[in-house]
This record gives C-alpha cells, structure tokens and sequence, in this order.
C-alpha cells in the first residue's frame, strides 16, 4: 500500500474519531430521530401526495408524532400535578403509617406472613419515606429535565431526517461497498422490525390502559381517564410497566380501608394485564403486524424481537426499546447476507 493511501486512511480515521468525539452527547438523539423516522416515513410519503411543499410536509410529519406521543404524556404529568398539590405532607405520612397497619391487621390471621411483613416493612418509617421522596423528587427533577432537552433536539433531528431522509439514504446507498440491492435489502429488514415494534407498541398501550381503566371503572374513581393513560405509557417500560400506577392505587385503596378492593386491583394488574396481556398477548401482537399488517413480513420470530425490547430496555434505558430491536435486526440481516453471499 502506498504512503499517500495510508495517510488518506488515517486521516480519515481521524477525522472520523473527531467527529464522534465532537457529537458525542448528541449520537443517542440523532440515533432515535433517524430510527423514528425511519419508522414513519410513510407519514411522509403520505403528506407528499396532497402537499407539494417538502419544507411544509416535514414538519406536518413532526408535529403529528408530538401530538400522538408527546401530548397525552404532558396531559397526565399536568393532571398528576394538580392531583398531588391537593396533598399536605401530613396527609402522606398519615397515609404511609394507616396503610401499613390495615395490611398488617388483615394479616394477622396468617401469623407466619404477618411475620414476614413486618421484618420486611420495619424500616419503611414515614420519616424514612420522606427522605426517600426527596432524593426522589431531586432525581425525578434533574431527569426530566434531560428528557426535555432530550426530546427538543430528538424533534429537531427528526425533521431534519424528514426533509433531508430521501437525499440521506440515497447517499449512504453509493458510500456502502455493498451493492445497492444488498444494502436496500438490509435497510427493509431493520424497517420492517421498528414498524413491528412501533404498531405492536401503540397495540400494546392502547390495550393495557383500556382494559385496566375499564377495570377501575367499576370501583368509582374520580381520574379514570387519567390512570388508564398513565397505565398506558406505563406500559411502555418493560418490566416494571403498569406497576408504577397500580402499586400507589393499590396503597391508596389501603389507606382508605378497602382491603378486598385492593386485592382486586393487584391481582387483576399482576395476573391478567401483566401476564396474559404482557407476556402472552404481546408476542402474538407482534405477529400480527408481522403478517398482517406490513405490505412485506420479515422471516423473524415474534419472540426474538420481544426480548430485543427487554435487551435494549437493559442496556440503552427508556429509548433502548427502539435501538435493541433495530441493533437485532441489523445483526440478523447481516448473517443472511453473508449466508447468501458465501
């Protein structure tokens, strides 16, 4: 190899590394936009047959994603901030210690798990509570503070993929040293997953926070609307998902001396939305939009995209159930172009 090809390359590396090194704390938002973009771009396509203006399209494609995601979340943080500010600090530590002696007299009659429950809760104090609910509240703050900001430049990204995504992908065609079949044939397959993930998500959402708030229904609350929406974006987090609504709900009908009513909310929570839903039903969702709803199903098993969510939510935080499947199905279409190539 020549000096003047070694230079270039090393160059190249350089200015590469440069690069990364200069747009570092912005890869991950630039990550997501350009993946939720890829995601909707039909929203786009859509635009572009009744709209003539690329600069116009663009930002109508911007702003019909916000209000779908964006929109309901604000709704619930602002009806939870009004909810809350009803609330004095006296109020809560009453509400801490009642709840805990109303479980502790309904186990009594299970002396052994009366037993269990009280080493378990003996440090949970209201002293103890309200030191935790203000490193808490200090973290919950700095954090959504990031997620604003974080979501600002995501929107800002995304439009500007959405104006420019067309060019992008054309010019990324020609730099790749596949041919452009191959590389088209990659980029269908890592598509086809996020809209699996994207529809099965919205599925998935719509589902748990419509049977959960049907299911409170019946028990008289006052913010039905509120906590089925809030279930639902809940439901977005794996693992843990609903249980950040139906835990303090279920603390709340403690408080109130609803034990059986309790019960019930857990038990429905855990067993049918949390297991047959969660668990069962999701996989099955996802191969329904396999199969039935994109124009062109992926050779890929429905059951290794869901633990592509739970990878991704393991490793990358709230945003990895997007990068997890679209790292996968990279991989996987990878390995069936090398199988087809050697």
């Amino acid at each position: 190899m020549k000096f003047k090809q070694v230079l270039l390359i090393f160059l190249f590396i350089l200015s590469l590394g440069s690069i990364f090194y200069l747009y570092k704390d912005f890869l991950i938002n630039i990550l997501i936009a350009g993946l939720i973009c890829i995601a909707t771009f039909g929203i786009k396509q859509r635009l572009d047959y009744i709209f003539t203006s690329r600069f116009l399209n663009s930002i109508l494609s911007v702003f019909i994603l916000t209000l779908f995601f964006i929109v309901p979340l604000f709704f619930v943080v602002q009806q939870g901030v009004k909810f809350f500010s009803q609330f004095q600090v006296s109020q809560i530590m009453y509400y801490i210690d009642s709840s805990k002696e109303g479980l502790r007299e309904f186990l009594a009659t299970f002396p052994v798990v009366e037993k269990v429950f009280t080493n378990l809760t003996q440090d949970i104090t209201s002293q103890n509570i309200a030191n935790w609910g203000l490193k808490l509240s200090s973290h919950i703050g700095k954090e959504s503070l990031s997620l604003v900001i974080d979501l600002g430049f995501i929107i800002l990204f995304l439009f500007v993929f959405f104006y420019y995504g067309r060019s992008v992908y054309i010019y990324i065609l020609k730099l790749s040293p596949l041919n452009v079949r191959e590389s088209h044939h990659i980029f269908e397959e890592v598509v086809g997953v996020l809209k699996i993930v994207l529809f099965a998500s919205i599925a998935n959402v719509v589902l748990q926070g419509l049977f959960f708030g049907i299911f409170i229904y019946f028990f008289n609350f006052k913010y039905v609307l509120i906590l089925g929406i809030l279930y639902g974006i809940a439901a977005l987090v794996p693992v843990v998902g609903g249980a950040l609504v139906w835990i303090p709900l279920v603390g709340y009908e403690l408080f109130l001396g609803n034990t059986w009513q309790a019960i019930g909310i857990a038990i429905y929570a855990i067993v049918f939305i949390g297991f047959v839903i969660d668990n069962l039903l999701k996989p099955l969702i996802i191969g329904f939009v396999n199969h039935r709803i994109l124009s062109k199903p992926l050779n890929i098993n429905e059951i290794i995209i869901f633990f592509a969510i739970f990878a991704g939510f393991s490793t990358f935080g709230f945003w990895g159930i997007i990068i997890g499947p679209a790292i996968t199905a990279f991989f996987i279409a990878f390995v069936r172009l090398q199988r087809r190539l050697y």
